[in-house]
Formats: structure tokens, sequence, C-alpha cells
């Protein structure tokens, strides 16, 4: 028991250590909230994991998911001035909460082969507190509608030889507010597709680089990515695909495991509707932020996990950008805010078919 005790006491210092060197790293990126030019749009630090859909994975790394929901909220937040001139008082929300449903369905599990098919369905619902005098229809319809997500993938994996292989995942995305369950409408569409190349030469270490690309409503981008798994000892490790997140990992014991870390995440969606004059409205809406955490993975059964998050949400501006003549174009900066998240997920003790 003693032992136990100090070992998560060791845990405790240490990520207090790794997150003082993330803050670090990442203040000259965040200071003044401006969005880095190097960051892209429309890319979540989850989407570009390699362990969620490649064959290899260190040793003792934290769990893939082959079934998940998750329900996350966002304390309250205020939309202040970001190169628009906006007129007190601001609009603000309450809160934002988000709910995740994502699974991954083996087609073919070989050795030299392995194809799976993923869907995944996300939702934002705001509760805004006032709505300002400016864009008051705007904000009024993220009030009124949920945004919503619903993304389709096909997910291919090809070891080359003993210590090297291939990944890619073909993705279908329909991000808006309509009102429908889904809506496969183009102007709601975006297109990605991403490739990575690994290594792992051992048990403890794997590294790789890849590509992610994306068509949007918004804009096209490329992204370059680098991954970096590697194991110190039997507890401590770190988990990196960068720029999307660097987390250190504590294995407490085979049912526990901690991450702690900083992640980048952005995401697009189409919203339209009819303003007080009578026109049409069309945005392409995005919002991007950095994300300081720590979360714990706990098994309850040998299928059956939980993992409580919970760390503070650095917002970047967020982007209302005009999709025809009659809509006005701006930008609003919402305030930062703590959050917490938790969630169930299903992972096969041998990760057979989400590795």
């Amino acid at each position: 028991m003693i032992r136990k005790f100090v070992s998560i006491l060791k845990a405790v210092i240490y990520m207090k250590y790794f997150l003082t060197i993330c803050i670090l790293l990442f203040s000259g990126i965040v200071y003044g909230q401006l969005k880095p030019v190097a960051f892209p749009e429309d890319i979540q630090s989850q989407e570009i994991k390699a362990r969620c859909y490649c064959s290899p994975g260190v040793k003792d790394k934290s769990r893939s998911r082959g079934l998940n929901i998750a329900y996350r909220w966002l304390g309250g937040g205020t939309y202040k001035e970001q190169n628009t001139a906006l007129t007190p008082p601001f609009s603000s929300y309450n809160n934002l909460q988000h709910l995740e449903f994502n699974m991954k369905i083996p087609v073919l599990i070989k050795d030299e082969f392995k194809l799976l098919l993923g869907y995944k369905y996300e939702t934002d619902i705001f509760s805004f507190d006032e709505i300002g005098a400016d864009f008051s229809d705007t904000f009024q319809k993220l009030e009124d509608e949920n945004l919503k997500s619903n993304s389709f993938s096909v997910i291919l994996s090809k070891p080359l030889n003993e210590t090297r292989y291939l990944a890619f995942r073909l993705r279908y995305s329909l991000n808006g507010d309509y009102d429908a369950f889904v809506s496969f409408q183009d102007k709601y569409a975006i297109y990605k597709v991403l490739g990575v190349f690994g290594v792992k030469p051992n048990e403890d270490l794997e590294w790789g680089f890849g590509v992610n690309f994306s068509k949007s409503f918004r804009r096209t981008s490329i992204l370059p990515f680098f991954v970096y798994n590697k194991n110190f000892n039997s507890k401590w490790g770190i988990e990196t695909v960068f720029p999307g997140f660097i987390f250190g990992r504590y294995n407490l014991d085979r049912a526990n495991i901690f991450l702690f870390g900083v992640e980048y995440g952005s995401q697009s969606f189409r919203m339209g509707f009819e303003n007080s004059s009578q026109q049409q409205i069309a945005y392409a809406y995005n919002h991007s932020e950095f994300i300081s955490s720590v979360s714990c993975e706990h098994r309850f059964a040998p299928w059956f996990w939980g993992n409580i998050k919970a760390g503070y949400q650095v917002n970047f501006s967020s982007d209302f950008d005009a999709k025809n003549q009659f809509t006005p174009a701006f930008t609003a900066d919402p305030t930062d805010a703590f959050f917490f998240q938790v969630g169930f997920f299903i992972s096969p003790p041998n990760e057979s078919f989400n590795n």
C-alpha cells in the first residue's frame, strides 16, 4: 500500500514538471491567442493518432478504442473583439456541451493486411446567457441549432516487414447545422486522406511520419506530421503526434493509465439562416484551440474501460467566413475556460482489430 502511494506521488510530481515544460514550449505560440499559420483547419488531435489504426504500437500504450461514447463540458465564455470591432455587451455562453460516439468495425483482419470501417458522430450544444447587439442573428443561430458532424472512414494498414508499416485512412465528413440527423448535401462535405509510414525497431520505440490532406467548404490544406512513441521504463512513456499532441504517460498498473500534456484541435461547420432583413446568410465557421489536460483510463472489465479527463482550453479566434455576398464576415475571440470529460469505451484485451 505504501509502495503504491509513493508511486502515485511520483506520478503527480512528474506530471507537474511535464506540464510546466509543455506550457513553456507552447506559450510563445498561444500568446495573444492568434492561431499559428502552421496549424491547419479541420484537424482534431485524435484524428492523427497513429495508435488508432496501425498494426504496430509500443508496449503498454494508451488504449485503442473499438467503440467509444464521451461527454464533454466546457465552462462559459464571452466572444470579444478579434480583428472585428464589437460593441459591449458581448455575446456570451454559460457552457458548451459536446457529445461524441464513434466505432470501428473490422472487415478484414490478417497479419499482412487489415481493413476497418469507421463511423463517428459529434454534436456541439451552446447555452447562451446573453446575445450581444453585433451579429446577434449568428449567435442566436448557435443557440437555437446544434452543430453536427457525421464521419465515415475506411482504414487500411499494411506491414512492410518486421519493423516497418504503412497505414491509410479515407474520411468523408458532413459538418453543419442541418436539422436531420445527417445531411449529404455537398455544402457540408469535408474530404480527408491520411497516410503514415512507421518504424518500430522494438517493443518500446516507434516513430514515423505522414501527411494529412483535407478539402472542405473553407479551404484545402496539407499537414505533415511526425509520430514518436517511446517507453522509458515499465511505468513511464511518451506518446506524440506533432503538431497534434504531446502526452506523457504513466502506467500505474494494468488497469490504470494516466496521460498528461497538450493537444491542438480545430473544426469547421457550415451554417445558414435567414436574417431579420430576410437575406440568406451563409457562414463557414471554424474554431480552434490548445488544450492542456490530465486524464485517466480505467479498466472495469476485460473489454470495458472508462475515461475521465480534465484541463484548461485556450481558444483561438473563431472565424465566421462569408459564403455569399449578403453575409458579413467577422472573427471573435472566445475567452478561455476549464473543461471536464467523461467517457466509456470498448477495448479488446489483445486489441486485435484496433491495431
